[in-house]
């Protein structure tokens, strides 16, 4: 975990260069950022999940705009903010408990995480109100955080449309959707729970 905190904090320094960064790396610092679990049953239920999380999302979306030719209509700046501190609402958002679960015909109590929502407004737009309290964000970076749950956005269940027409207008929200479901379907684990 010291390995991805240490490319984290490379990344950040080195990539970040906007008033406020300081004041955003002290919360995250204080925060459980570092050690919090990405999920509660899904990709990264773990220890330093949503830091593994982070560093996934950051290293495809890199992937996904070279791939796509437009790595140079962004700056990597903007790349690294919307990639590394995507999920800023998942921070203090998780805390440790128990369950009782079956394990070769007997029960057993299991450490296991659950969600202690303390502010609760929504997901992609937690971490736009987040972030926006230490650093401004562009309109494209808004989207792009906002947007990046894709139809798992519970607004989309709820019939709404926007989601799409973000994705219409911005490749950027579109790739960083792309970038968060490759790194949590196809390179992130989930530990039995």
């Amino acid at each position: 975990m010291e390995e991805k905190k240490a490319e984290f904090l490379e990344l950040y320094h080195t990539l970040i260069t906007r008033d406020g960064k300081e004041d955003l790396l002290d919360w995250l610092t204080q925060s459980d950022f570092f050690t919090a679990p990405a999920s509660t049953r899904f990709h990264g239920n773990h220890e330093g999940g949503l830091l593994e999380h982070s560093l996934n999302v950051y290293h495809c979306l890199v992937g996904l705009l070279e791939h796509a030719g437009l790595k140079e209509q962004y700056s990597d700046e903007t790349i690294a903010i919307v990639s590394l501190l995507h999920d800023a609402c998942k921070v203090n958002y998780y805390k440790k408990g128990t369950r009782n679960v079956k394990e070769n015909g007997v029960w057993v109590q299991k450490e296991v995480y659950e969600v202690d929502e303390k502010f609760p407004c929504g997901h992609g737009e937690k971490s736009v109100i987040i972030l926006q309290n230490f650093i401004r964000l562009t309109p494209e970076e808004i989207c792009a955080i906002r947007a990046h749950m894709g139809g798992f956005d519970t607004s989309v269940k709820g019939g709404e449309y926007f989601i799409g027409k973000i994705f219409e207008r911005s490749k950027l929200a579109l790739l960083t959707h792309l970038a968060d479901m490759e790194a949590t379907y196809l390179i992130e684990e989930k530990e039995n729970t």
